[in-house]
């Protein structure tokens, strides 16, 4: 049904985009200036206005008349209609934006259009600079502080129209993974920590995890997971652990094993004097070979296959694995990962200890991961419909000024501090936690239903635990680790001036297919790795990857982008 539905969706968007049922955009629509003088002072709420709004967290769970609906409404003078469509469903999104019916502000999380499409087919409109700079002073100095700001999401050919406002991802400053072993393992079997270990916390499980700062090499983890294997860690007297535990639907268990051969999957690099896709390069296939070899010795749990991430975390708590890799907001026990390994073992088991290190040591001494973000802190998207008058986005532009940048505003997140929430911990130095009698996003409360995803100012903390800042102070965001860390990629389409997008979208099915065929092929030893690469190498340039690669020839260096 649901696979249904979604073809059904692609299609019908395709074909009213084609024929212009959605709407089309102009020259003389996108050279139109905007009348400022025409428009109401700033916080001039005189006329009352009816506005649909949505924003990156509407999953179709908001009531009417919601507690924080009815504020915003009284302070800004407005009545809101609210979005019940799920933003973060591609189906739903879809036929959404097919048929043109589309909140006045949105932020799809999932979704099959650019905004530059979006524009182009009629969805939306733009965003002229002067309004923003009026109505929007807190974001317009936001994006003054973070480079290029204001180079961003321009209109094709203009340098004062936007076609969709950023946020600012400070939640992905630094590098995000780290490897973990399972430290009361480690003891039995008398294996030593590569360095100074200190607990992430005092208490609450935290006192069991603990971090170093230096790493294992990957000599010495296949020894480890071997170790983990072979040698009844668990003290049970049988043959039940093992070392390793992937999973099939994403590749964040490897990022570290392949950034330690110098290769971040999904990132481009130079190699041989030639631009290369990581996963056609020869850092990417001797990482392959590397988990075939570890897959061979029978140190991975071969249920792997057949597990999404998901129930990978729950057959790690069961506590039988002995590595895995996590975000620095697992180990540091943030609230929203409760469910997800390692924090669910310890939770569950009340002897368990973890060790977490920095990302392992290669052959040629390289070690990291691929960076969240390309380039700069600054992504996502957050759209205006194409009806949306200039009266009426004055208006729409001072409500998200101020729910999202303006500290004052945090009870759009969390309601009031002390009767909807409290702190995690210190007051005012950590998160911020709903009460369990309030619905955390949406609901009757309407918490973060009209909010975008940028955490600039404080915001970061609200979100954060003290455990996880002190994690980024001390490794994961200095600034010397994550300059020898960070793999980004070689170039990079930062201001999309490339048709790059237009023929990832074009492409990516095949190439994903037979990347992760190919990949999964490998590891489980039905393909000799050496003998089939080329033919595979073959293969993904000849199905769209050369034309892509040569596309991508004409994007800047990230060098050059980080210098300016």
């Amino acid at each position: 049904m649901g696979k249904s539905k979604k073809s059904l969706s692609l299609v019908l968007l395709t074909i009213l985009l084609t024929i212009g049922i959605v709407g089309c955009s102009s020259d003389e629509e996108a050279s139109k200036e905007v009348n400022m003088e025409e428009l109401p002072d700033v916080e001039d709420y005189s006329e009352k206005l009816t506005l649909h709004l949505s924003g990156s967290f509407t999953q179709g769970e908001i009531e009417d008349d919601n507690w924080v609906q009815k504020k915003l409404e009284e302070m800004f003078n407005v009545e809101i209609v609210n979005t019940k469509l799920n933003t973060w469903n591609a189906d739903e999104t879809s036929l959404a934006v097919a048929s043109g019916d589309v909140p006045d502000t949105f932020s799809f999380t999932s979704g099959t259009l650019t905004a530059q499409e979006m524009y182009d087919g009629g969805v939306t409109r733009t965003i002229p600079k002067e309004m923003i700079k009026k109505y929007a002073p807190r974001y317009s100095e936001m994006l003054d502080e973070n480079q290029p700001g204001w180079d961003l999401n321009l209109l094709s050919g203009s340098n004062e129209e936007y076609i969709q406002l950023t946020g600012l991802q400070s939640h992905t400053k630094g590098i995000l993974w780290a490897p973990t072993f399972r430290l009361d393992w480690l003891e039995e079997l008398g294996i030593e920590p590569p360095g100074e270990i200190k607990p992430v916390g005092p208490d609450g499980g935290l006192e069991r995890i603990y971090f170093t700062d230096e790493a294992y090499s990957l000599e010495e983890v296949e020894e480890i997971l071997k170790a983990f294997t072979f040698d009844d860690p668990d003290g049970n007297g049988k043959d039940d652990t093992y070392g390793l535990l992937p999973y099939n639907n994403q590749l964040h268990w490897m990022t570290t094993i392949m950034g330690a051969h110098g290769v971040a999957p999904g990132y481009n690099l130079m190699e041989d004097d030639k631009l290369k896709s990581a996963e056609i390069s020869n850092k990417y296939k001797e990482g392959l070979k590397l988990l075939a070899k570890w897959y061979d010795m029978g140190i991975v749990d071969p249920e792997w296959t057949t597990l999404d991430v998901e129930k990978a975390w729950e057959k790690y708590k069961i506590g039988k694995t002995g590595y895995f890799t996590a975000q620095r907001s697992y180990v540091a026990m943030e609230d929203w990962t409760k469910l997800r390994a390692p924090q669910n073992l310890i939770l569950s088991d009340p002897d368990a200890k973890l060790l977490v290190t920095a990302p392992e040591i290669g052959p040629d001494g390289q070690q990291g991961e691929g960076s969240w973000m390309p380039v700069t802190l600054l992504g996502d998207g957050f759209q205006i419909a194409k009806d949306v008058t200039d009266i009426e986005l004055a208006r729409i532009l001072q409500i998200f000024d101020y729910i999202n940048h303006d500290d004052e505003a945090r009870w759009t997140l969390y309601g009031e501090v002390g009767e909807h929430s409290e702190w995690q911990g210190t007051p005012e130095e950590s998160a911020i936690l709903v009460k369990e009698e309030y619905p955390a996003e949406e609901g009757d409360m309407g918490f973060w239903a009209y909010n975008f995803r940028t955490y600039p100012g404080e915001r970061l903390k609200w979100l954060t635990s003290e455990y996880t800042f002190n994690l980024m102070e001390q490794f994961f965001a200095k600034p010397e680790v994550v300059e020898e860390m960070a793999i980004r990629p070689y170039r990079y389409d930062l201001f999309e001036e490339t048709k790059g997008l237009e023929l990832e979208k074009r492409y990516s099915g095949q190439l994903d297919t037979i990347v992760d065929e190919f990949r999964m092929r490998a590891i489980v030893g039905e393909i000799d790795v050496d003998k089939e690469w080329d033919s595979y190498v073959e293969n993904w340039l000849n199905n769209g990857g050369q034309e892509i690669l040569d596309e991508l020839e004409k994007a800047p260096k990230v060098s050059d982008l980080l210098a300016e």
